[in-house]
């Protein structure tokens, strides 16, 4: 039982050795779904912010499971979930990026005090809007489309999926998971590591795009953990957390100077100047914290080159 400021988390997923690609498929599809339909309960009965954002997570994780196993999948059940879950990902995600900016930079206690009076003004501007997006948010999650789109989600669970694949796709839902396991992380993580090749002369935005696989490789670690040495999965799992927070505040402070920008040109106009002034404190500071965090990224990034998972990280021969 919930109460009612908590949010339900993702369990462990417990994968057997002995499992097939089909089964241990339906076992990750049908955590992430519970994971998924209980916070929409939550949200939908008390309005918890909290429960709502592990709504956001929990799509963008039924969207990378749906990439993982799409050689089991027919290609329009995978393109129709993947679209719904995209739509209800990116109206959360503005949300999220506000909330990140108006208690960070635009909190009360901020470091920048000797423009109260200022960051006052913005957050009240701040605010409305954030009222006006999360009302967006509470009719489109509550309003009936996600819940119909998780029943559907959870009854194309309950097909017996080979039925309608050929038989290469069968032969694959047949195999042992741990070689499939194996295979999608290394597939993960080359692709990872091609999108970061070029990491020193990566835009703001495009370092946004390479925290998305980092996100997609710590997902696939996450599903298949069971499978491997706690260790091994554990040292992954912190070079990716550590290089997904990194490039997590880059990415806040870009969002946050757009989100500056529109809540500066609504400010009274003899706030104006002060607004100004205040723009270029927040910026001065910001530019120090992204040369830090790139400065970690690029030391965590060495150190994840040059970690890979192999057979002799399985718990189970094979």
């Amino acid at each position: 039982m919930l109460d009612k400021s908590d949010a339900y988390k993702l369990s462990d997923i417990d994968l057997k050795d002995n499992m097939d690609v089909g089964a241990a498929a339906k076992v990750i599809f049908r955590e992430c779904a519970h994971h998924l339909t209980t916070n929409f309960h939550q949200f939908r009965k008390s309005g918890d912010p909290a429960a709502l954002m592990q709504i956001r997570i929990g799509v963008r994780r039924i969207r990378v499971a749906l990439y993982v196993f799409r050689p089991v999948i027919q290609k329009e059940i995978r393109t129709n979930f993947n679209r719904e879950y995209r739509y209800f990902g990116n109206l959360l995600g503005d949300a999220r990026n506000m909330d990140v900016f108006l208690d960070g930079t635009l909190a009360p206690d901020t470091k920048h005090k000797e423009f109260r009076k200022v960051s006052k003004e913005l957050l009240r501007h701040g605010e409305d809007l954030r009222a006006e997006e999360y009302d967006i948010i509470g009719r489109e999650i509550s309003g009936g489309h996600f819940e119909r789109v998780s029943k559907s989600f959870e009854k194309w669970l309950q097909y017996s999926w080979g039925s309608k694949l050929g038989r290469s796709a069968k032969r694959v839902m047949g195999a042992p998971i741990a070689p499939f396991a194996l295979t999608a992380i290394d597939e993960a993580n080359i692709e990872l590591l091609n999108r970061g090749a070029d990491v020193e002369h990566l835009s703001a935005s495009e370092l946004h795009d390479l925290r998305k696989y980092i996100k997609r490789s710590r997902y696939h670690l996450r599903f298949f953990a069971s499978l491997f040495h706690e260790n091994k999965i554990k040292e992954g799992f912190s070079l990716l957390v550590q290089m997904q927070d990194c490039l997590g505040h880059i990415n806040d402070v870009k969002e946050g100077m757009i989100i500056l920008g529109r809540l500066s040109a609504n400010v009274r106009a003899d706030y104006f100047g002060e607004t100004l002034l205040f723009n270029a404190s927040v910026f001065k500071d910001a530019s120090k914290e992204v040369d830090r965090h790139l400065k970690d990224f690029r030391s965590l990034w060495a150190a994840y080159e040059d970690f890979s998972l192999d057979r002799r990280d399985l718990r189970a021969e094979v």
